[in-house]
């Protein structure tokens, strides 16, 4: 009786400890579930503060748990030193616990983001060591495949070759030193490596690889270089962005040496100006990454290059033309003039090659026609010839009356001075009388003037070729309104526009076409698709960086040394020149005839290269 009443006393005693535990674990496990849910709904900062909240109170065995969420929070919101200090005492407190690896896991996601690859490398591989779960070693081969295709380090291999104690860890350093191998142009190595590997043992998830390492042994040596790219695969630009990758793609499989190989490492920027610099920052520092291609938009463009001041690596910009860019590091590259430069060539071409003189510009009143006209303006003063009338217009182009009648005005002016041939004949009709006198007025049977000289207020159907040339930059939307008020002016002169002039669909209209024979277009290349332009930009970007590399040196500071030395290099589409500078200075001269246009020739720095059988 004394012991059934002992046994009774003691249950009624525990049962409220009892009761109040399960009730704490239950509530504990729920705001984990909790903070679970927000975290893979994206909710990341939800997440932490309830976890930090949780972590305020002794948690027992829940704590690992915790810890880890916490952890991975921290790497969601980009906290970087917060992960490292949270996964650092997680292993000195649980260094037993089963969430170890996942410590491991995120630390390596986090020398990744870094571009620490080889740190990257070693901590994927010690947590796959720590689990036998096949859903989570999927995870980490994902991981690990993707590292090795950045040229782990031999002595990193090396390193974790000798301490694996796991066949499937050794085999996976294995194909990670026969990537290498193929990478630098050494198949009989690759194949030795490949010798020791029993493929019944090669985990699945890389027995591509393997294949693609086996076949690549038996081919001849090729050497290979890494080049990032910057281009925006998704977000409003995307269209632009896959048009590049395509460009890219077809000059690869265009190439005709079979002993080099370019690999892309490719980040998509989305078009931000953030993304940019994050790209450009992790390409820098991955050393396998040779050079840069990108970005597209000029705005970031100018983010890429100003983030790359007093770096080595060589920078690619294939479609900006802002004045200024290649200023903001020594090893910047413009693929695509500038505006000056186009405004100069422009102006030395009418002058030195076409030996015109009496010269008017016509251009929109905003940065892109005040960049070309000055530099226009400037050299055709330098060259000893006259600008007799400059005339701006903004907005939309709709109606010209006032520019082209200031024009006209100014080329009759121009009539009247020729024909004043006291000015032609250098001297005063005075100093004639002394040669002859008229003794009889009926001498000479000379008839009275019929018809009354032309004046500028009546001579608005008056072919007038006092202007000799007319410089037009416009932009794209602006050719078909442009097009169509020249001839109602009659002038009888030489058009010299800019690239927006190359569209076959508007010059060839009956009411413009048979008045613009004889255009002259200066360009950057000689594509007359527009639409394709930056496809032919990334393809001529792609065979540039093919040609320049070779089974040598490539360095960082090589390549650019090679670009810096580049005099004449020949594309798809494009010339391309840095010789004088970082800059490229190639333009192309392009003449609209019989409703085609037509290539005539390229200038290399100052010269024309005459190139009259070649077309488009």
């Amino acid at each position: 009786m004394d012991l059934t009443r002992k046994i009774i006393l003691l249950l009624t005693l525990s049962f409220p400890v009892f009761s109040q535990n399960w009730f704490q674990s239950r509530l504990i496990e729920k705001q984990i579930d909790m903070a679970i849910e927000h975290f893979n709904k994206d909710r990341f900062a939800i997440a932490e503060t309830i976890i930090k909240k949780l972590m305020e109170k002794p948690l027992g065995v829940y704590e690992p748990k915790s810890r880890i969420m916490l952890m991975k929070t921290a790497y969601a919101l980009n906290k970087k030193e917060e992960v490292k200090t949270i996964g650092r005492d997680f292993l000195e407190s649980f260094p037993k616990s089963e969430f170890t690896k996942d410590v491991y896991l995120k630390f390596g996601d986090t020398f990744v983001d870094e571009q620490n690859f080889n740190s990257a490398f070693r901590m994927y591989i010690k947590a796959r060591t720590l689990s036998a779960n096949e859903e989570y070693i999927y995870l980490v081969d994902h991981r690990l495949l993707n590292t090795i295709q950045l040229n782990i380090a031999s002595t990193t291999i090396s390193e974790l070759s000798m301490i694996s104690t796991n066949s499937s860890e050794r085999i996976i350093c294995i194909l990670a030193k026969s990537f290498n191998d193929i990478s630098s142009g050494n198949p009989d190595e690759c194949a030795l490596s490949l010798y020791q590997v029993n493929p019944e043992e090669i985990p699945i998830y890389y027995f591509d690889l393997y294949e693609k390492l086996l076949r690549a042994s038996y081919q001849p040596a090729v050497k290979s270089i890494t080049v990032g790219v910057i281009i925006p695969l998704t977000g409003d630009k995307m269209i632009q962005g896959n048009s590049f990758l395509r460009g890219m793609h077809k000059a690869l499989s265009s190439s005709i040496d079979s002993n080099k190989k370019i690999a892309f490492m490719i980040k998509d920027n989305q078009g931000d100006e953030i993304q940019t610099i994050r790209a450009v920052n992790e390409l820098e520092k991955n050393p396998a990454v040779k050079a840069i291609i990108g970005p597209i938009s000029e705005s970031n463009a100018i983010i890429a290059a100003n983030s790359l001041q007093g770096k080595n690596i060589p920078l690619l910009i294939p479609s900006a033309t802002l004045d200024g860019i290649t200023s903001l590091g020594k090893n910047i590259y413009q693929l695509n003039s500038n505006l000056s430069v186009r405004g100069k060539i422009a102006a030395r071409y009418i002058t030195k090659i076409l030996e015109l003189d009496s010269i008017a510009v016509l251009a929109p009143s905003d940065n892109f026609g005040h960049a070309l006209t000055d530099a226009f303006v400037k050299e055709v003063d330098q060259l000893g010839k006259k600008i007799v009338g400059v005339e701006w217009y903004s907005g939309i182009p709709t109606d010209l009356k006032r520019q082209f009648k200031n024009l006209r005005k100014i080329a009759f002016e121009l009539e009247e001075k020729d024909n004043n041939y006291d000015e032609y004949l250098g001297m005063e009709l005075d100093s004639l009388d002394f040669l002859f006198e008229l003794s009889d007025d009926g001498l000479f049977d000379i008839p009275d003037d019929e018809d009354e000289k032309l004046t500028a207020l009546d001579s608005s159907k008056l072919k007038l070729n006092t202007i000799q040339a007319i410089y037009s930059p416009v932009h794209p939307d602006h050719l078909a309104y442009i097009g169509t008020q020249f001839p109602m002016y009659y002038f009888e002169t030489q058009i010299v526009g800019n690239d927006s002039w190359k569209n076959l669909d508007i010059l060839n209209q009956s009411n413009i076409g048979p008045h613009m024979e004889g255009l002259i277009i200066i360009s950057n290349n000689y594509s007359i698709d527009i639409k394709d332009q930056i496809y032919n930009q990334a393809f001529d970007c792609t065979q540039l960086i093919y040609s320049i590399f070779n089974d040598q040196d490539n360095g960082r500071l090589a390549l650019a040394k090679k670009l810096s030395n580049l005099s004449d290099f020949s594309g798809k589409s494009h010339n391309v020149r840095f010789v004088d500078s970082n800059l490229n200075t190639s333009l192309q001269v392009l003449r609209y005839e019989n409703n085609q246009i037509t290539r005539s020739g390229y200038f290399v720095g100052d010269s024309l290269l005459s190139l009259e059988s070649i077309a488009p």
